[in-house]
């Protein structure tokens, strides 16, 4: 059995073709497809579901800064009513409190990854394995698919 080319994004997944099957390990599962039964290969990038969580990434970023700004606008004013009442130590407290609380406000949500997915189109369904995507990947997986894709009978017409 030689490996023709063979992809592994060190995340989980790790493709190998030979000159008859692809081998497919992913966390949690291995499978094999018969190159006869694959009518194409290719990527998919779920733009939909990242477009999605960067709004709401976004929505949180300006619901953040809005409590942050409050909560100094409210200790200042606790502060300059406590001194001007000439109570000093309930303005430290109040006053540096909430203008203290405001630097401790942070963004609960995480910043979107965009998810990608080896693509194996079949007869009858098609099925999509995750990878991690980085610069160095993109390049491997883009080679990987292009050896996929000499070796199958569909594209070499």
């Amino acid at each position: 059995m030689e490996t023709i080319a063979e992809f592994n994004d060190n995340q989980g997944l790790n493709v190998k073709l030979t000159k008859d099957k692809i081998y497919i390990s992913a966390t949690g599962n291995e499978e094999t497809f018969a190159l006869r039964g694959v009518n194409g290969v290719g990527l998919y990038d779920d733009l939909e579901k990242y477009a999605k969580e960067e709004e709401a990434f976004k929505n949180n970023e300006k619901v953040q800064k809005t409590t942050k700004t409050v909560y100094i606008i409210l200790g200042v004013v606790f502060l300059i009513a406590f001194l001007y009442l000439e109570i000093p130590l309930m303005a430290v407290l109040f006053g540096g409190g909430f203008i203290a609380g405001s630097f401790l406000i942070k963004n609960r949500l995480e910043k979107p990854v965009l998810d990608s997915y080896f693509k194996l189109m079949l007869s009858g369904a098609d099925r999509q394995f995750k990878f991690f995507k980085s610069d160095e990947s993109s390049a491997k997986i883009a080679d990987f698919i292009n050896k996929v894709e000499d070796t199958l009978t569909a594209y070499s017409k």
